[in-house]
């Protein structure tokens, strides 16, 4: 292998590309538009901290945040003093930053878009909005919406997309802030970024029309007084990846390969892709660097993919159930308020620590300890002990890629 093209500068290509040069591969990057923001939240989970601390670094100016809201479709709502702290970037930083890493390890950054690609007896074709240009390996990772995948795979469906929507607001703060819904897998979000805030709403395709998205957006930013005045708007469609979806994804073939939002590789339930995009840019540049291409899709099932497919089980569950007339997310809400293991639970999804093959189990626990918990304070309440008079309870409220196997 001469030659790796990677198509596309977020942090899936930019890890892929430093990987890769690290290793001695010549590596060009093509990416148009360098330091372009992006419309996502930008947030940084401990997850992604932890295994990338060069992070902090790289997303100069993110800022820290320990102040969480949680609010349920119902209303209610309850506050974390975050133990990991998440930070929140500019995309735009970010993506700067990274590509610069990947440069300093010897990649080389192409400021051009790459319109089509063709197969030839000597490898690929590629033509950009600038020249022509030949490799020997191609690495995909400008998102899922490319119209160069279809050179490598089919397209995805609408029903593996969530719709998002927002503003960057002016303005600085110190709470992160997220908004359960009414009827949709989705949520309203308001992400503190250093110079301004990413506030916005995802929501499954198909399950409103824009206008009704739009309208609930705007909702929320009147009542947490978010203001549209010299706001820009974004909108953007994320994949989500239904759980037969997974069955039937594709990440690599003879002299290509899928990473970050290209290969699906997104939370459905969360949203969250800039750890799955960098940990699979990463594994790709290893196992290329390696000769073994061939096991780069078992690599990301096993590391990334399982656990996201979980997720994607879970998601009209989370959003949709009826535990005595209200959805899981507001029940995990309400409890919240009362139990410190509940608490916990909550804190572990936030970091990015608490695997979905293990959730349910774990909050199953945690609902029945709860109820023990908050009939031990109402208890508290009804039978003072006798040494201080009583008063109420002080408790704090097919392929590794194949037909999945059930759980």
């Amino acid at each position: 292998m001469n030659t790796v093209a990677v198509i596309g500068g977020g942090p899936a290509g930019a890890m892929a590309a430093e990987r890769l040069a690290r290793g001695g591969a010549r590596v060009v990057v093509f990416e148009e538009k360098l330091g372009r923001e992006k419309p996502c939240g930008g947030g940084l989970t401990a997850k992604a901290l932890r295994r990338y601390p060069f992070l902090l670094e790289a997303a100069v100016g993110a800022r820290r945040i320990s102040q969480a809201e949680f609010i349920a479709a119902t209303g209610e709502s309850v506050r974390l003093h975050l133990r990991r702290p998440v930070a929140v970037c500019s995309r735009s930083v970010l993506n700067q930053r990274l590509l610069e890493r990947a440069a300093r390890s010897g990649a080389e950054v192409v400021v051009d878009r790459v319109v089509r690609l063709q197969r030839s007896a000597a490898g690929w074709e590629l033509a950009g909005r600038q020249r022509n240009y030949r490799a020997d390996f191609v690495v995909l990772a400008a998102g899922a919406r490319s119209r160069l995948r279809p050179a490598l795979v089919p397209d995805l469906a609408p029903k593996d997309f969530m719709l998002t929507f927002g503003y960057y607001v002016p303005g600085a703060e110190d709470l992160l802030r997220v908004q359960f819904l009414e009827n949709i897998e989705g949520y309203a979000w308001a992400f503190p970024r250093p110079d301004h805030l990413s506030v916005g709403i995802c929501a499954k395709v198909g399950e409103e029309k824009m206008a009704e998205v739009q309208a609930r957006l705007h909702h929320f930013m009147e009542v947490f007084d978010y203001r549209r005045r010299g706001a820009r708007m974004f909108a953007h469609l994320l994949p989500a990846l239904t759980v037969s979806s997974w069955s039937d994804l594709r990440l690599a073939g003879d002299g290509w390969a899928l990473a970050g939002d290209a290969s699906g590789l997104v939370d459905p339930l969360t949203g969250e892709g800039i750890y799955f995009a960098m940990r699979s840019g990463e594994l790709l540049g290893e196992c290329l660097s390696a000769g073994e291409v061939a096991v780069y899709p078992q690599r990301v099932w096993e590391e990334c993919g399982s656990q996201l497919a979980h997720g994607a089980r879970l998601t009209g569950l989370y959003y949709r159930s009826n535990i005595f007339g209200k959805t899981l997310c507001t029940r995990m809400i309400q409890l919240c308020r009362r139990s410190d293991l509940v608490r916990d639970l909550l804190q572990d999804l936030v970091e990015g620590t608490q695997p979905y093959a293990g959730l349910l189990p774990r909050l199953y626990r945690g609902l029945g300890a709860s109820l023990v918990e908050i009939g031990a304070q109402s208890l508290t309440g009804m039978f003072p002990r006798s040494d201080d008079g009583g008063g109420p309870g002080t408790g704090e409220s097919r392929g590794p890629f194949g037909t999945l196997a059930p759980e």
